[in-house]
C-alpha cells in the first residue's frame, strides 16, 4: 500500500511514535482500510479514512490503558469519523438504500455498528408514518423473512398485491427520508429487494 509507506514516513524522526504505530497499530492497518472501504465503498475516500483513524490513534495512544483492545479501539474511532462524515454531508450525500443495506450484511459485526444505529433511526422512523397495509408487508418479508406466498396467505390478499405493496412502502420509505433531509436517498431498487432481509431495525 502505497499510501502506508507515505504515512509511516510521516511520522517523521518521532521515535515514540514509530514505536507505538510498529508494535500496536500496524497490524491493523490493512483490516481498518479493508472495513473503510465496504463502508465508503470508495478506496481513495477509504485511504483517507484510515490515515485520519491511525494518525487519531497515534496522537492519543496514551489514553488506552489495555493495548489487548486496541483493535477494538481503532474501529471506534473510525466509527466517529465515518459518523461525523455523515453528518457532514446529510443535507447532499446520495446513499443507494439497497447497496447501504448490502454493505451493511457484508461488514463484520464491528463494523456493522457503524452505520447499524444511524440505518436503525432512519428505518424506524419511517416504518412508523406508514399505513398499516403498507407497513405489514415491508415488515414481514424484509423483517421476518417470509414469502410473498407467506404473506399473501397471512394477510389472506393477493401475491399481485402483496409485491404492489411492498413495492409502494419503499418509496413511501425513500420519500421520508428525503423529505427528513437526514440523508438522500438516491433510489431504491425495487426490482432487487432481497438485500434488507434478515435486517432488524428494533435489534
Amino acid at each position: 500500500m502505497d499510501f502506508l509507506k507515505k504515512f509511516e514516513s510521516g511520522l517523521g524522526e518521532n521515535s515514540k511514535e514509530q514505536e507505538c504505530f510498529n508494535l500496536y497499530l500496524r497490524p491493523h492497518f490493512e483490516l481498518i482500510f479493508k472495513s473503510a472501504c465496504r463502508l465508503t465503498g470508495n478506496s481513495l475516500e477509504a485511504e483517507d479514512f484510515a490515515q485520519e483513524t491511525f494518525y487519531i490513534g497515534i496522537k492519543n495512544f496514551y489514553q488506552l490503558k489495555e493495548h489487548s483492545k486496541c483493535k477494538s479501539w481503532l474501529f471506534s474511532i473510525l466509527r466517529n469519523l465515518f459518523l461525523k462524515e455523515i453528518e457532514r454531508k446529510r443535507n447532499r450525500i446520495e446513499v443507494d438504500f439497497d447497496a447501504v443495506c448490502e454493505r451493511l450484511h457484508d461488514s463484520s459485526s464491528i463494523e456493522k455498528d457503524l452505520i447499524k444505529s444511524e440505518l436503525k433511526r432512519m428505518i424506524k422512523d419511517g416504518l412508523a408514518k406508514l399505513d398499516e397495509r403498507l407497513r405489514l408487508p415491508l415488515q414481514m418479508f424484509y423483517f421476518e423473512d417470509k414469502s410473498y406466498k407467506e404473506i399473501s396467505e397471512d394477510m389472506q390478499i393477493p401475491i399481485g398485491t402483496v409485491m404492489s405493496r411492498i413495492a409502494r412502502a419503499k418509496i413511501h420509505l425513500r420519500d421520508e427520508f428525503i423529505s427528513s433531509k437526514a440523508i438522500n436517498i438516491k433510489e431504491i431498487n425495487t426490482s432487487s429487494p432481497t438485500s434488507l432481509k434478515g435486517f432488524t431495525p428494533e435489534a
